[in-house]
């Protein structure tokens, strides 16, 4: 069977087409069983305050506290999900986080602002913001990615930086030598417009035109063949089959 009939021009997106993956990707986080992958990976669902575009936010903790409460208050607060539960005077039970819809979706009515996320004002924990957006030339998501919180001495916006922290070793050799242009490029941020990180689109299409999949596994596919090169994977309980 053949999915490429589902697009205007396979393997490009139109702005309808890559909406639409992101409401299944979103969908995917919020239905899958992540169990303790929950609490060191958040995705978010949302669209700029411009154009109203959509784009996906994942936040990642670099080096998880090993103590649960101190986990926990790193977790308590993300930026753009309104008050935190204790500035409300709720609990919150993330261990029964896979059972509560309400729980995994954040509000995704209110607009993000240009501040960097933070996990809490508190936690001082290293975490990185990957972002999915559409490439307005290129037509191909495009994943763009910001250092927060670093030990002192480390910059947030230095490419040694994401080589220590994001870059598996068996990447880094073929990631110097594809250079700035070819493997990890740094422009303003598409909302924020501040300094970040991107993977640069170029080569994606021919990546991409190998698979034929449905736009319910799109950005599943897209992240399996971008993601690895900065330490962003997929959870496989995410693979799952479950829409």
């Amino acid at each position: 069977m053949t999915y490429r009939d589902e697009y205007r021009h396979w393997p490009f997106l139109t702005e309808e087409e890559f909406t639409l993956a992101c409401a299944f990707f979103d969908q995917r986080y919020i239905k899958a069983k992540l169990g303790p992958t929950r609490k060191i990976l958040k995705i978010i669902s949302r669209r700029t305050a411009t154009t109203g575009g959509a784009y996906i936010e994942i936040l990642r903790l670099l080096q998880p506290p090993k103590d649960d409460d101190d986990l926990a208050l790193a977790l308590e607060s993300l930026s753009g999900f309104g008050s935190s539960a204790k500035d409300e005077g709720m609990d919150v039970d993330m261990a029964n986080d896979d059972h509560d819809q309400e729980v995994l979706r954040p509000q995704l009515w209110q607009k993000p602002d240009s501040t960097p996320p933070k996990y809490s004002l508190y936690s001082h924990q290293p975490y990185v913001t990957y972002e999915i957006h559409l490439h307005p030339t290129y037509r191909m998501p495009t994943l763009w990615f910001t250092l927060h919180d670093l030990p002192m001495g480390d910059p947030t916006f230095d490419l040694e930086s994401v080589f220590r922290y994001l870059v598996p070793e068996e990447q880094k050799s073929r990631l110097r030598e594809a250079g700035i242009t070819g493997g990890i490029s740094a422009a303003p941020h598409p909302v924020t417009d501040l300094p970040a990180f991107f993977i640069h689109p170029c080569q994606t299409k021919e990546a991409m035109e190998n698979f034929d999949c449905p736009t319910h596994e799109y950005l599943m596919v897209w992240l399996g063949l971008v993601g690895g090169c900065v330490g962003l994977w997929v959870p496989p309980e995410m693979a799952e089959e479950q829409l």
